[in-house]
């Protein structure tokens, strides 16, 4: 507990001048910043993704095995077994869906951004006579 910060002793005057810093580069930056934050999206939810579906061939397998266990010795500890591989098949599965959301969500923002940028661009000059 001695390792976190007292705030009650923080310096107001300092926070309100790095806020006052801090709000401006992010309004100036923004549409950079969104980009960033669908791309983050997308790595995040491509490695969430790799890793359910890691999780799932390697729990699938054994949750075969433990069910044939358990159909010739029903004892307490293929019981528990099971259901730790239940619970982590079901977790596998709630980890591709969310990584596969970040992704499409991911890729779904960076198309709006590119196309919003197409519908803004102005287009090609007028020759007048």
């Amino acid at each position: 507990m001695q390792n976190l910060p007292d705030l009650s002793q923080l310096d107001w005057a300092k926070l309100l001048s790095v806020s006052f810093t801090l709000v401006p580069a992010v309004y100036k930056y923004r549409g950079v910043l969104a980009r960033v934050t669908d791309v983050l999206a997308e790595a995040v939810g491509l490695a969430t993704l790799v890793g359910g579906v890691y999780v799932y061939t390697r729990t699938l397998p054994q949750i075969q095995q433990v069910a044939a266990q358990l159909a010739a010795d029903p004892t307490l500890v293929t019981v528990e077994r099971l259901q730790t591989l239940d619970q982590l098949y079901f977790g596998s599965v709630g980890l591709m869906l969310l990584g596969g959301m970040l992704a499409v969500f991911g890729v779904i923002g960076r198309i709006s951004a590119s196309v919003a940028g197409l519908r803004n661009r102005p287009g090609p000059p007028v020759r007048r006579k």
